[in-house]
């Protein structure tokens, strides 16, 4: 921006800081960027945003800790809020939503001064920011493939230790990547978090730490996200099915009749939905990376305030996809109320050569939970040798 323009000149143009501001200030400055009155009109559109994902999830923890207390009054079975691996998975996603969310709230600050500037609130803005955004790729990433090794080849993580193990090191990850560059890099003109030029993130100068800190991850699970939804959509209408036992083989069928496999359809619905929304968010954002790369810097602030504000609005449509598609995670589905007794028939009388029947008692009807990939796990008796294993009914 040029140190020359008259005083009406900038005021027209919306811009308050002062000459000397004014003079600093640039797309590419490490200390200050003025904004134009379009440039916080479209600022306050990503931050308005950031509010609704806020609160979205928001409200979805206090929907949890009310599933908590609906389940300690009501359920009869043993329960956990992390029960399975995509549990531990989607908890995850929503705490990254809440910091990334988090982050784009605090643009606020810059809407009411009318200018982005370095110091400790821009830090903490750019640290916020890149623990969100790099957690919601990550963690998007592995609920993509356990979801797709889940459905399709019947594996997957089953143990919650190792999904323990794999959200730890997820933010492990964007922790020791945020705090060493934020560390090393807190001051002078060589800062960590800088005006980029809108908000505070990683400056510009350190072009590769963006890759790895962030733009990469966000690149790998969009193309993980549209490599499995094409396999999961040829599985979900029956063209394709795999062999269990040798993962790389699969096998192409004639298209049949959409009531055969419509309990699968509707369940891949589900499970397509992450990928296929986590790519509507991010391939525009991604698209306006590569253009700010190949150009410098010169994309249209409203192409960057559209796909900022688009991207700023997953924590709402990953609330909404939970409550949904997948409404049996995080306690979110009726607890087993109860039942009603039932009394066995009388036993018969004994022959010889004949085994006697169970004495007829009062045990409650149990029916069992669905799994999240469409199975039945049926409870057996705690005095049979059987019971050791899980009977697994497959919905086909």
């Amino acid at each position: 921006m040029s140190s020359d323009q008259s005083p009406s000149a900038n005021l027209s143009s919306g811009i308050i800081c002062s000459p000397d501001e004014l003079a600093r200030s640039s797309p590419t400055s490490t200390s200050i960027y003025c904004l134009t009155r379009g440039q916080s009109i479209g600022l306050t559109l990503t931050s308005e945003a950031s509010f609704i994902s806020l609160f979205s999830v928001l409200i979805l923890f206090g929907l949890i800790v009310r599933n908590i207390f609906r389940y300690r009054r009501d359920a009869v079975d043993p329960w956990r809020l992390l029960d399975k691996p995509l549990d531990i998975y989607m908890l995850s996603l929503f705490c990254s939503d809440l910091v990334q969310a988090l982050g784009g709230v605090l643009d606020v600050k810059w809407i009411n001064e009318g200018k982005v500037y370095s110091g400790t609130f821009c830090s903490a803005q750019g640290a916020i920011q890149q623990l969100g955004e790099t957690g919601v790729a990550m963690t998007t990433f592995v609920i993509a493939v356990h979801t797709f090794v889940t459905a399709v080849w019947k594996k997957g993580v089953r143990s919650r230790f190792v999904a323990f193990c794999i959200v730890g090191f997820i933010w492990l990850y964007v922790t020791l990547f945020t705090s060493i560059g934020l560390g090393l890099h807190a001051k002078g003109e060589d800062r960590w978090d800088t005006p980029t030029p809108y908000w505070c993130w990683i400056g510009h100068q350190w072009a590769l730490e963006r890759i790895f800190g962030e733009y990469l991850w966000l690149w790998i699970t969009l193309g993980t996200s549209i490599i499995v939804y094409i396999p999961l959509f040829l599985w979900s209408q029956g063209i394709m099915s795999v062999d269990e036992h040798r993962w790389w083989r699969f096998r192409m069928h004639p298209l049949r009749k959409a009531q055969d496999f419509e309990p699968r359809r509707r369940f891949a619905l589900s499970m397509l939905a992450y990928p296929l929304s986590y790519s509507v968010l991010v391939l525009p954002l991604s698209i306006v990376r590569w253009l700010t790369f190949s150009t410098g810097g010169n994309v249209p602030s409203a192409a960057t305030f559209v796909v900022i504000t688009l991207y700023g609005l997953s924590g709402m449509v990953n609330v909404l996809l939970l409550v949904l598609t997948r409404p049996r995670l995080l306690l979110f589905s009726e607890p087993l109320p109860t039942t009603a007794p039932v009394r066995a028939p009388p036993p018969r009388p004994l022959s010889k050569g004949r085994r006697p029947d169970t004495v007829g008692s009062l045990q409650p009807i149990r029916l069992g939970t669905l799994h999240e990939e469409g199975r039945w796990k049926v409870p057996l008796e705690r005095d049979s040798v059987a019971s050791s294993y899980d009977s697994v009914v497959h919905i086909h």
